[in-house]
């Protein structure tokens, strides 16, 4: 977990302590690496919510570098996952699996899959009708939680509604 509000600038202490500690993860013993921060690189959310472009250009590259597999941010109070992502692009869709859950394949990585996960306790965020960013995979502006489970070769992850306790959203990632 990386704090957004504070200098990641590439010259920064925190900078290159991200870059350290994940260039130091061993992934034969922990094969998952996971980013946290509280500002998101992508929001479907307009205004006071949008994107710090810099931080983005910045700290993207590194977390591709580092193979992340999965990116989770805050600060916008809705849930929203991207496909894999880098500097905008969906650098690959997920596929389905037999139960029609979307699946990312990283054996063959190409980018970390994002999500927001900032719907639980303040006030939701809505969408904007007419959004439609090619790279956000599934939105909710309900109130809920996200629940994971891991293994070595799969970590499932799912977006419980905290009303319904349904799960509105649910992802696989997997390596062979």
């Amino acid at each position: 977990m990386i704090s957004t509000e504070h200098d990641w600038t590439k010259n920064s202490e925190q900078y290159k302590w991200m870059k350290k500690d994940m260039a130091s993860v061993d992934r034969s013993k922990t094969p998952w690496l996971i980013f946290m921060g509280h500002r998101p690189m992508y929001t479907s959310a307009p205004g006071f919510l949008s994107v710090d472009e810099k931080f983005v250009d910045e700290v993207e590259p590194l977390l591709l570098a580092s193979k992340v597999d999965l990116a989770l941010f805050g600060h916008v109070h809705n849930y929203e996952r991207t496909c894999p992502i880098y500097k905008s692009q969906c650098m690959k869709l997920p596929s389905k699996d037999e139960a029609g859950i979307d699946t990312y394949d990283h054996s063959n990585y190409s980018a970390p899959v994002q999500a927001i996960i900032g719907m639980a306790g303040f006030s939701l965020d809505k969408f904007p009708s007419g959004i439609n960013n090619s790279w956000s995979l599934s939105r909710h502006s309900e109130y809920g939680y996200l629940r994971a489970h891991a293994t070595r070769t799969d970590i499932k992850l799912e977006f419980v509604n905290a009303d319904t306790r349904k799960v509105d959203d649910s992802f696989h990632i997997t390596k062979a």
